[in-house]
């Protein structure tokens, strides 16, 4: 009885085996370091297998500081961002006001694209804005979204999302 059972054991164990398996895992990012988005239905991934990745605090001469991310993927496209009097956690607006200066650009050299959200360059000031959700040893940790990006070229509009974890390169 027992022999004729083996041959259902090695299938099911083995079953479970490759059911686990899913081709999910190939898009998770693995490192410490990441931003991630969607740009107008462009996946944009950078990670600190690409490339040096993180942030910078700049201080300005008003004694307020400012954030700055600039990222590149293996396809050559470029993600930038600037929180203006970066506090540490909270939502950012981007141009959600003529004395708030943040803004955000994604450019792709190799399609001609260049999508940029910051004053006067959007419509909808509630709904474009960088939230920083952790701010932990030398890590910050947050979100993008912009409803409407404009297209310096034909002045479409465009959306995206993503999220990010970026170390302090200073």
């Amino acid at each position: 009885m027992k022999k004729r059972n083996l041959p259902y054991v090695f299938s099911l164990v083995i079953s479970i085996f490759f059911l686990s398996c899913s081709s999910d895992d190939d898009a998770q990012i693995n490192t410490e370091q990441f931003l991630i988005a969607n740009v107008n239905g462009v996946n944009f991934t950078s990670d600190e297998t690409k490339q040096p990745l993180g942030f910078k605090r700049i201080l300005m001469p008003s004694g307020r500081v400012n954030l700055y991310v600039k990222a590149l993927s293996a396809e050559g496209d470029i993600l930038e961002f600037m929180v203006e009097n970066f506090q540490g956690i909270g939502k950012y607006q981007l141009g959600s006001s003529y004395y708030t200066n943040s803004w955000m650009k994604f450019e792709s050299p190799l399609r001609s694209e260049s999508w940029l959200v910051g004053l006067q360059k959007t419509l909808n000031l509630n709904a474009n804005y960088i939230e920083i959700s952790s701010v932990r040893d030398n890590y910050i940790e947050g979100k993008i979204f912009c409803s409407e990006m404009m297209n310096d070229l034909d002045g479409l509009m465009g959306a995206m999302e993503g999220e990010f974890r970026l170390v302090d390169l200073e």
